[in-house]
């Protein structure tokens, strides 16, 4: 099965009409409609129902659309690594996380980088979909808060702290951590909960047989932070601090929470090596900024993930 009526199949079913997807791809339409047809003819089935006001997918055309779809991105991804493998370089390598991650950790080190650095994308994704990202197809490598899925390789690349952001003039900004059993008698600012901080956040609150009330929630870390610097509650988030805002961490029974930062890459990838040495650089990166609240020595590396 060729490529190119792949390609043509999902111009179709993405344009609505022949007339629509042969001006995108610059071919005739009846050379285009015979395609198509012939593309039906391969598979045994047809991809679209026709009528005077276009076409529309059939139900196997809705069902064999996703496995098209997923063919290309893996040829393109092909095309990607043999012109990078020719350049004799490893270059322009795509990376998937979480909005925060990449704001907080991802875009820091390729600024720091330089013109060597072999991250040149990113994906942002929630936390529970950064993996299927990456078995996908649609990242190299992902920078994840949740347990690697045990076939891939990872790599321990910190903690970050689970904070409670409040501006200077209140009464917690000067202290050196709080416990949680205190936080959680402030009117709390939090994210939704498929936010990582507050999945963790809530986690810990039903373990220790907690309750708080939810002051304001949002999806926006960026009002979240404001909200907190507006004087309106305490802000449960693990990005950085930003309208002068000061961070407090949050006491637990022997440590105080945080989120876990693991760097995954499939070790058949054709670059896997140069993942593992970025991955160990972005550790050691994480290590001169954020020293506090980061793993001494060298990056925790496994082969399997954690239990």
């Amino acid at each position: 099965m060729e490529l190119r009526l792949l390609r043509y199949f999902t111009a179709v079913s993405a344009s609505g009409s022949l007339h629509a997807a042969a001006q995108r791809l610059h071919v005739a339409q009846p050379s285009l409609s015979r395609q198509i047809r012939g593309l039906e003819a391969q598979l045994g089935f047809r991809l679209f129902d026709r009528s005077p006001r276009g076409l529309t997918l059939t139900q196997a055309g809705l069902a064999f659309l996703p496995v098209a779809q997923d063919l290309l991105i893996r040829a393109d991804r092909a095309g990607s690594a043999a012109q990078s493998i020719a350049r004799g370089a490893v270059t322009d390598l795509t990376a998937v996380a979480a909005s925060t991650t990449i704001a907080d950790v991802v875009a820091p080190f390729v600024a720091a980088s330089g013109p060597g650095g072999i991250i040149g994308n990113a994906v942002e994704a929630l936390p529970e979909h950064v993996y299927s990202h990456l078995e996908r197809g649609k990242a190299d490598f992902a920078i994840g808060t949740l347990a690697p899925p045990k076939e891939y390789e990872w790599m321990v690349l910190g903690r970050a702290y689970v904070w409670a952001m409040v501006p200077p003039a209140h009464p917690l900004a000067g202290r050196q951590s709080v416990p949680l059993a205190e936080v959680v008698t402030e009117p709390l600012i939090v994210m939704d909960h498929t936010h990582r901080a507050r999945q963790i956040f809530d986690v810990a609150v039903a373990e220790a047989g907690l309750s708080y009330t939810v002051g304001a929630e949002t999806s926006v870390t960026a009002l979240a932070r404001a909200l907190a610097a507006a004087g309106r509650g305490v802000a449960i988030l693990s990005d950085d601090p930003i309208f002068g805002l000061r961070t407090v961490p949050i006491e637990m029974t022997d440590h105080d929470l945080d989120i876990t930062l693991y760097g995954v890459w499939d070790p058949a990838h054709y670059a896997a090596d140069a993942i593992g040495h970025a991955l160990a650089e972005l550790s050691r990166f994480n290590q001169q900024h954020y020293p506090e609240i980061n793993l001494p020595g060298s990056p925790d590396r496994r082969g399997l993930a954690p239990a």
